[in-house]
């Protein structure tokens, strides 16, 4: 049997912040550790405020700002009021407090490397002074922005432009429309997994079919007899959005639309009688 450790630690990070004015034990610490995060979930950052001598300092009536920023362009990227842990009684949790960056800080962030730095309010004269990354003075730590933990969104496929087909019916003599064949990448549905169609419509009266096909060479969307309807729905004079979800592994899919024919018998391509089917979303 295979055995995997995971092991689950708060990401601590100590921080300088030396209130001895007689500075009367000072043990160097060269270099702060690089503090790395993960980019669309919630991190919290333990922070430890200590002297000098690397004894916790009472922060129990301070106020700390956490700001990450591009040295290059000096942008800030986020910046965050920290939440101190620290009561003013409790011995185990003195100087410390919690630094929380949530999903939505680092979603349009690039995975890069970044500046950080902890500042610290001054409520004499309403100002900020500066913390230190260690105890040569260094003010700005590095942060790495990393993407290992859960996949990228995908943006869904979108079609706009529509083939049109004369109904294989001579007698018909009305117009289907089609998307074309959609890669719905079989490969990563082995459970059948499901898939969702978004259909953006006008005023639109007609019917609706998502389909899709087992076939590995995508067939021409004419070719009805190749793709099993998944669904049917007819609309009358509908505005607004619907949505076909449906499970399967298909190699492709896309959707096709009727629209009715209106005041008059065998033309429904007029738009101005059937409405509009303006786009379609897919994500499989």
């Amino acid at each position: 049997m295979l055995s995997l450790p995971v092991y689950l630690y708060p990401n601590s990070l100590d921080v300088i912040l030396d209130l001895d004015v007689y500075n009367q034990g000072i043990y160097n610490i060269m270099y702060q550790r690089d503090l790395t995060i993960q980019k669309g979930i919630k991190n919290n950052i333990q922070l430890q405020f200590k002297n000098s001598d690397q004894k916790p300092v009472p922060i129990s009536s301070s106020t700390f700002v956490f700001t990450m920023f591009d040295r290059t362009n000096q942008k800030a990227m986020i910046q965050k009021p920290v939440t101190v842990l620290d009561d003013g009684v409790t011995t185990s949790t003195r100087g410390l407090a919690l630094l929380s960056i949530l999903e939505t800080d680092t979603w349009q962030i690039d995975c890069a490397d970044y500046q950080f730095s902890i500042s610290m309010f001054d409520s004499s004269d309403r100002t900020y002074t500066p913390t230190y990354a260690n105890t040569y003075y260094g003010m700005a730590g590095t942060l790495h922005l990393e993407h290992d933990l859960m996949p990228a969104l995908q943006p869904s496929i979108s079609v706009t432009a529509f083939q049109k087909y004369l109904n294989r019916d001579p007698g018909a003599q009305n117009y289907n429309f089609f998307t074309g064949p959609i890669a719905a990448n079989p490969v990563f549905h082995g459970n059948g997994e499901y898939h969702t169609m978004a259909v953006y419509m006008t005023n639109y009266t007609g019917w609706v079919y998502p389909q899709g096909t087992m076939d590995n060479t995508p067939p021409s969307p004419g070719a009805m007899t190749d793709y099993a309807n998944l669904d049917a729905r007819h609309y009358t004079a509908f505005t607004g959005i619907d949505y076909f979800n449906f499970q399967g592994v298909w190699s492709y899919v896309q959707l096709e639309y009727i629209p009715d024919s209106g005041p008059y018998p065998g033309l429904n391509d007029q738009t101005q009688y059937t409405g509009t089917v303006d786009k379609v979303l897919y994500r499989g």
